[in-house]
């Protein structure tokens, strides 16, 4: 095991920039990385992103600092949209980012073949959480993974014990409720696609809960905020080597403190006290963070879904004016005009304040407002207007070294370096001897300690004789070698790409079929007393214990031409036991919901489920070209889609599947155990008079499936296969 010391010094902390002023705060706060979106085709859709024109200027700056640029294409791409986000492509490679953050499997293909040494990045949304999806994804040529936030320690080091992938794991920031990538709760209830970039976040909105016996309301679905930082160590002794901060969409402040707290813990051998945890809640906190899935799966927070800050005092009284109102707080910390508040009482948000019109009197703060607040109640502070400048005012310059040789009769020669790269300059002028006053080294250091913005004179060294130079030529060397230095600088990060124009799609004679199987109809089920067998279908079957049962099961049917759906979420001790169910019912096959399960051999070809999301064409063909010759497309409306030759399904009557739970509601909502499990299949939400039910997996730990309580009817493009659910 290497020594902490050393694993501190080979993490790269990676921060989001929604906009170029973002990406400032990132790199002047300690930032190795930053990864950002053009406008469309990103999972944040709704900000206002980067434009094709400052995206060159964004990647030089940060690579003048030092600090690479990823670019996130994490959405899923429709057919007709793979020309303009090829164009993007090109630009973007062009402007030398270093990599892309990719979900779409069709996207990662075709890059792959077309621009052979990019490097990509699995995103998240790939829902890659153990070594077997790992290796899947490693074998079509991504050099990183985004991890799922429900990845588990051990598969972790899985990873970093059996490839040589490099692994990225959030560490701050917004946590999805549901597995990243299979949430589709905005998408179809409102066309609003979380894998498009468009995600209306009705889990921050008020659900309510029936057990059958007891009845919760709040925001039920609403998690708290991820914050890892006693998991630094832990994570990277398990084999991280990206520490990733969510937060495109969040303000410069958060970025600008969370870069700095994360920087300074992992500088410091992951050495951290409440001072940074504080920092933290002050620019963004929901509900008092969360360690993610290690420690338990207490995640929710169902009180206030927005940011809470730190409470600093209390609300004592409210004295309502004929113009404006006065609330007196009794407060540990100063408030500062420019200061925000929010009110809390019985765990409800009641107002929110901007301190402007601020008195003190015998220790109480006194502040006008046309709000009217309800005390006594908790204040908590939103916005700390002087705390924040600090981190936001951070600048961060580049040291240099410089020598400047100034000889008669020759031409001005200046090298100038920092770190490991060197730039030398040559005048265009010869330097003359001095008629009167030679130039003195101080008139040189004068005109040369004056750096600009991006750098600062560290070392100075003047070779003078009795020559005589202005300050007009002493700053034009200045500028030329500093320009000399910016271009070395930023060459270390040219990479030479090649461009292969030509198709290298597999030639469909290579493709193999199955043409015995059934095609056209494949029926899902959770019993077999649902089913009648006889028919020449496909059947899926659903299990919602994998255990010996199923054995049992196959004694009965291993003549029926079923397949096994399976879960999105396994660790090695579930994978295994998959395998020995497998190696049982040894007749029946899998639909595959996430990549692990494409390294599972059965007798049968692999079913591709929906939840890999199959969206375009060029998924289509990856999967053919791998030999399966089955695919349910994405759940998703997806527009035309060309089946390449095989056969695409498409669900025709289902009750669809909205999101996939790590943590157990019953234990968040109704004081449910392991040992005292409540689960009886009763357990239903309400939105908006909308009614779902929650469905249970397990193989040997639980994962919960929000479902549609109703059917639903849809119209299936025409050549496509339907997938029915009884």
């Amino acid at each position: 095991m290497k020594g902490i010391c050393n694993l501190s010094k080979e993490i790269e902390l990676l921060s989001p920039a929604g906009n170029f002023e973002s990406l400032k705060c990132a790199v002047f706060n300690g930032a190795h990385a930053v990864y950002l979106g053009l406008e469309g085709y990103n999972a944040r859709g709704g900000i206002k992103n980067f434009t094709a024109e400052k995206l060159p200027l964004a990647v030089a700056f940060a690579h003048l600092y030092n600090v690479k640029v990823y670019l996130a294409l994490n959405t899923l791409i429709k057919d007709e949209e793979f020309d303009e986000v090829i164009k993007q492509v090109k630009f973007a490679l062009q402007s030398k980012v270093d990599a892309f953050i990719v979900q779409d499997i069709g996207l990662a293909f075709y890059l792959r073949q077309h621009f052979p040494n990019i490097e990509l990045h699995a995103s998240t949304q790939m829902g890659i959480n153990n070594l077997e999806g790992a290796l899947a994804l490693k074998n079509l040529g991504f050099s990183r993974v985004v991890l799922a936030r429900e990845t588990p320690l051990s598969e972790i080091k899985r990873i970093k014990d059996f490839t040589d992938l490099e692994i990225e794991y959030f560490v701050q920031g917004a946590l999805c409720v549901s597995f990243s990538g299979n949430c589709y709760l905005c998408s179809l209830l409102a066309n609003a696609s979380g894998n498009r970039g468009q995600c209306k976040q009705f889990c921050r909105l008020p659900f309510s809960a029936n057990s059958g016996k007891e009845e919760r309301q709040g925001y039920l679905l609403s998690t708290k905020d991820l914050c890892m930082l006693g998991k630094l160590k832990q994570l990277a002794q398990s084999g991280v080597t990206s520490f990733k901060i969510e937060g495109r969409a969040r303000r410069e402040a958060y970025v600008a403190v969370a870069t700095n707290v994360y920087r300074k813990v992992i500088d410091n051998n992951f050495a951290f006290d409440e001072k940074d945890i504080i920092s933290l809640k002050k620019v963004y906190n929901r509900g008092d963070f969360a360690p993610g899935y290690f420690d338990s799966q207490n995640i929710i927070y169902p009180y206030i879904p927005n940011h809470m800050g730190v409470k600093i005092g209390e609300a004592i009284n409210f004295s309502k004016g004929k113009r404006f109102n006065v609330v007196s707080i009794r407060s540990t910390c100063e408030i500062k005009r420019g200061d925000i508040l929010k009110f809390i009482k019985q765990d409800k948000e009641i107002g929110v304040l901007t301190a402007v019109d601020i008195k003190k009197e015998n220790g109480i703060y006194k502040i006008t407002t046309t709000a009217t607040i309800l005390c006594p109640c908790q204040v908590n502070m939103i916005v700390d207007n002087q705390f924040e400048s600090q981190y936001l005012n951070k600048k961060r310059t580049i040291a240099v070294d410089v020598t400047l040789t100034l000889k008669e009769g020759k031409k001005a020669k200046v090298t100038i370096s920092t770190g490991n790269t060197q730039a030398c300059y040559e005048s265009d002028f010869t330097v003359e001897r001095a008629k009167t006053m030679p130039l003195k080294e101080q008139d040189c250091f004068e005109q040369f300690d004056k750096m600009g913005e991006q750098f600062h004179l560290n070392n100075f060294k003047v070779l003078l004789g009795e020559v005589f130079l202005t300050k007009s030529q002493l700053n034009t060397l200045r500028r030329n070698c500093l320009e000399q230095l910016t271009k070395k600088i930023l060459e270390k990060y040219e990479k030479t790409h090649k461009i292969q124009e030509k198709s290298l799609f597999f030639d469909k004679k290579q493709l193999i079929f199955d043409k015995k199987l059934p095609s056209g109809e494949i029926i899902e089920f959770d019993n077999f007393d649902k089913v009648d067998l006889t028919e020449n279908k496909i059947f899926v079957y659903k299990p919602e214990f994998f255990d010996q049962n199923i054995q049992t099961l196959y004694d009965k049917y291993a003549d029926k031409n079923i397949f096994i759906s399976l879960p999105v979420m396994a660790d090695k001790s579930e994978i295994d036991k998959i395998k020995q169910i497998l190696f049982y019912c040894k007749d029946w096959g899998v639909v595959a919901n996430n990549y692990w399960a494409l390294e599972l051999k059965t007798k049968k070809q692999t079913i591709i489920g929906s939840k890999l999301n199959v969206y375009n064409s060029h998924s289509v063909k990856y999967y053919a070209g791998r030999g399966y010759n089955k695919i349910i497309l994405s759940i998703e409306e997806m527009g035309e889609i060309k089946n390449c030759g095989i056969i695409l399904f498409e669900y025709c009557k289902f009750y669809p599947e909205y999101m996939i739970f790590r943590h157990c509601p019953l234990k968040e909502h109704f004081s449910g155990s392991c040992n005292n499990c409540k689960y009886d299949n009763n357990l239903c939400y309400t939105f908006n008079s909308k009614e779902f039910k929650l469905i249970r997996q397990r193989i040997n730990s639980c994962q919960f499936v929000l479902k549609a309580k109703d059917k639903v009817v849809r119209q299936v493009k025409e050549n496509l296969g339907k997938v029915y659910e009884v």
